[in-house]
């Protein structure tokens, strides 16, 4: 979760984590109604599947009374405090924001089926639960809803931010095939490779979100334009800290097993930082060329020594900083008004200190 705080805003102190509470609930409502208003009769079962997904039911497909952990919208959140940045008001971004809220979910549910993941979120994932083919099927569902709920009223203005959000679809496809081809060494691991997947797998998808509210509230190209160089950089701040966090993180407050992130071997920045050194040794070479399989514990503390001699961890900091600023500017730039403008800038306060 992110670092629960209260930052200064321009005009008052404003408290992040209870706005973005806020907006997720209100997302959560949306996509709701839109579930029940698009899937038919005959596939409830399929509906009850993407609701699971979403946090809603548990594995009998039964209603919870308290919604599971589902993630922290950040991108729908985005896309309505830009359109309200804008234009004072968040309503018109309601459509986009459960988009790309979808258009993630459905992200989400192929990739645990290509990295064979069982678990997201402390819960099973979807294939785990009802098999492969009734996974890719809930994804497509997913994916399609999306596509749905944007162009619902069939306006200029929807089939422009239609074709936004597939020119990020695809891109989101071409970040997880260049991810895949780094985790199965495919692909040499290099900083360049490693900026090329990341701009593709999470930045574009944050650029979107941004772009998606600023087009909904009427904005200009060049207002649009800072909001998504807004989104990128801080979408590419989130993953290199996600990346820190899996060398780096403590396992109580990531959830996840200590340095889990060089246990499988994960071509992530502090890897790819490591191996772009031409002095890079043979051994860390070695270690990162296979593509399958947990190292053993004296690999993992060698590999972790090597990044630590590198200072490593600093680096990745000050790149997480720089990138976290660069964002502040780009805001900045798009004349923000508040309160949305302290909401935006606290955002990023927050993810540059989060540990989970």
């Amino acid at each position: 979760m992110l670092v629960c705080r209260r930052v200064q805003s321009h005009t008052s102190p404003v408290n992040v984590d209870a706005e973005l509470s806020r907006l997720g609930a209100l997302v959560d409502g949306w996509t709701r109604a839109a579930l029940a208003e698009s899937i038919s009769p005959q596939a409830l079962r399929l509906g009850a599947m993407l609701e699971y997904h979403l946090g809603w039911r548990d594995e009998q497909l039964q209603p919870l009374s308290t919604a599971a952990p589902a993630g922290k919208k950040l991108r729908p959140a985005l896309a309505l405090l830009v359109c309200q940045a804008v234009s004072g008001d968040i309503a018109a971004a309601r459509n986009a924001a459960v988009a790309v809220e979808l258009i993630h979910n459905f992200s989400l549910v192929h990739d645990d089926i290509q990295d064979h993941s069982e678990l997201r979120r402390h819960r099973r994932t979807v294939w785990s639960v009802w098999g492969m083919p009734q996974g890719i099927n809930a994804g497509d569902a997913l994916f399609a809803l999306a596509q749905r709920v944007l162009v619902g009223d069939r306006s200029a203005l929807a089939a422009a931010m239609s074709a936004e959000l597939n020119s990020t679809a695809l891109l989101l496809a071409e970040g997880q095939f260049l991810d895949i081809d780094l985790q199965l060494g495919q692909t040499p691991v290099t900083l360049q490779a490693y900026e090329s997947m990341i701009t593709r797998k999470t930045g574009v998808l944050f650029a979107c979100a941004c772009r998606l509210g600023a087009m909904a509230a009427g904005a200009a190209a060049n207002v649009s334009e800072a909001y998504a160089a807004y989104g990128l950089e801080l979408g590419l701040a989130f993953q290199e800290q996600d990346d820190l966090l899996g060398v780096w993180g403590s396992a109580v407050e990531t959830g996840k097993p200590e340095a889990a992130d060089v246990v499988e071997r994960k071509r992530g920045l502090p890897a790819a930082m490591a191996l772009s050194f031409g002095d890079a040794p043979a051994w860390l070479r070695s270690a990162y060329a296979e593509p399958d399989g947990a190292a053993d514990p004296q690999l993992v503390q060698r590999i972790i020594a090597h990044f630590d001699r590198l200072d490593l961890r600093a680096t990745v900091e000050q790149r997480v900083e720089r990138r976290y600023r660069q964002a502040l500017e780009h805001l900045a730039a798009a004349g923000a008004r508040e309160p949305a403008r302290g909401y935006l800038a606290a955002i990023c306060a927050a993810l540059v200190a989060r540990k989970t």
